[in-house]
């Protein structure tokens, strides 16, 4: 492991570990965080366990926080699936975060990117799509 993937191992770990405690600022707490620490969660625990279990923590997260009204269930849901199928057909197992979003830059783009090519707006905005996973359904 080079010095530049241990600092940026230590930093994403230090972001998890923050985001467990419920200590992380949630100006901290970014797309980008969200999307590292949610990596870490299914590199730790697979896939489905990593996910139920990052989302029963940002649940607890928003909480406390008072962001409750950000939450979105089925953007939650969908990019855990996309980090599965990155961990799981793409990427290294072991890779960092930031070496997953080299390949994957379409993650990080909340607008455009992976979740636009699942989702219309209009479906995200439907507020069943907040409060449930909702699968896209064919046209």
């Amino acid at each position: 492991m080079s010095a530049v993937t241990a600092d940026i191992t230590a930093t994403e770990d230090d972001l998890v570990e923050a985001f467990d405690d419920l200590t992380l600022d949630p100006a901290k707490f970014t797309h980008r965080a969200h999307l590292s620490v949610a990596w870490r969660y299914l590199q730790r625990h697979g896939f489905p366990d990593g996910a139920v279990k990052f989302r029963e923590q940002l649940l607890r997260y928003i909480d406390l926080v008072g962001a409750q009204g950000k939450y979105h269930e089925t953007i939650t849901w969908a990019y855990m699936v996309l980090l599965n199928e990155e961990l799981s057909l793409g990427a290294n197992p072991a890779a960092t975060f930031a070496e997953v979003v080299v390949r994957r830059p379409d993650l990080l783009d909340h607008r455009n990117g992976a979740i636009a090519a699942c989702y219309s707006r209009a479906e995200l905005d439907r507020p069943a799509a907040r409060r449930t996973f909702m699968l896209r359904r064919r046209r």
